[in-house]
């Protein structure tokens, strides 16, 4: 925030030049402007409407928008390829849309690769490019509505809904939000460990009404689950090296909510493949992804929640394969160290 206006406009117009189309489903950008990551963390805020005002400041544009959450779905495990290297599988479930593919590079952070959601923006119907809308701005929030990515230390985070009390501590720590989380895991953190630490520095808000766990996975191997119960921060980690973990949308924590749980006939999918199979290919991995896709009618919403995007984020080469609208025949391989670039890969 403390660059010249000029240059702000600058990066912003920079950053939207890299917009790219790729499917009605899948838009890729690479973003040039600063979101002020340090500052925000040091500030904090407690809700969205603090984060919308944050965003638009920071980026000297009042048309950068965030959306409200609604409820979703998503599913995420862990696993080693017969190679030897980490992944971390994950489903997306929310309103149908497109997402976006991000490259960020902040000065005093680690290079990342991520996926936003394109509700998260404002956007509006899933078909209408999101480069030749009315408020392309949006776009220069996606740094904020990355719901997983991975980043240049190997470090893959995502998060997960879970239908319950939202989580308010109040324990005299700086105060942030849920996706800031994430961004925080994917510009500060190298390892499982300092994702943990991470949280343990912030007091966690949940925005709207619903409750939020994450999964992590890092280049050596490591992952580990963390839950809010009672606004008290819980954390499963493996119970031996390269023991994979999944998890859906209920808590695995004693103690937890879960009487409005969703997917556990999907976590118990997933558990059982894993334990059948000493190891996935990536390719296998989003096989099994497919069988644990989201597809009905919102209970109060007019619209359907559907698997947007399924991604297999490889944590030894930091690359990840992604199919998005439930298109299982096209994957697509994008790298951190080649922003902009994508390949179509059989299967």
């Amino acid at each position: 925030m403390g660059k010249s206006k000029r240059d702000a406009k600058k990066a912003r117009k920079a950053t939207l030049k890299t917009v790219r189309y790729v499917n009605d489903y899948l838009y890729t950008v690479e973003y040039k402007a600063d979101y002020a990551l340090d500052v925000l963390l040091e500030r904090g805020h407690s809700n969205m409407a603090q984060l919308i005002v944050f965003v638009q400041r920071a980026l000297r544009d009042p048309r950068a928008v965030l959306s409200p959450v609604i409820r979703g779905g998503c599913s995420t495990f862990n696993a080693k390829t017969p190679e030897g290297d980490i992944i971390l599988g994950r489903n997306f479930d929310y309103k149908d849309a497109p997402c976006v593919v991000v490259w960020t590079a902040p000065e005093n952070g680690y290079k990342s690769l991520a996926v936003a959601d394109a509700t998260y923006m404002a956007y509006g119907l899933k078909r209408q490019q999101i480069k030749n809308q009315r408020k392309p701005m949006r776009i220069l929030a996606a740094p904020y509505t990355s719901m997983d990515g991975i980043n240049e230390k190997g470090l893959a985070a995502a998060v997960l809904e879970i239908k319950a009390k939202s989580t308010k501590q109040d324990t005299g720590k700086t105060p942030i939000t849920t996706t800031v989380a994430l961004r925080a895991f994917l510009d500060k953190c190298a390892t499982v460990e300092e994702c943990i630490a991470l949280l343990q520095q912030y007091d966690m808000h949940d925005p709207m009404f619903v409750n939020y766990h994450y999964q992590f996975a890092d280049a050596a191997g490591n992952s580990a689950l963390v839950e809010y119960v009672d606004n008290k921060m819980y954390v499963i980690r493996q119970s031996a090296p390269d023991e994979p973990l999944a998890l859906t949308n209920f808590f695995l924590t004693e103690g937890g909510d879960n009487s409005k749980e969703m997917g556990r006939d999907r976590f118990e999918n997933i558990s059982a493949c894993l334990a059948s199979s000493p190891s996935l290919t990536e390719h296998a991995a989003m096989d099994l992804l497919s069988e644990n896709t989201l597809y009905y009618h919102h209970d109060w919403m007019p619209h359907m929640v559907t698997t947007l995007w399924s991604a297999v984020y490889n944590c030894t080469d930091r690359t990840m394969l992604l199919c998005t609208g439930m298109d299982y025949e096209k994957r697509y391989r994008f790298s951190l160290d080649r922003p902009g670039v994508w390949t179509l890969e059989n299967h």
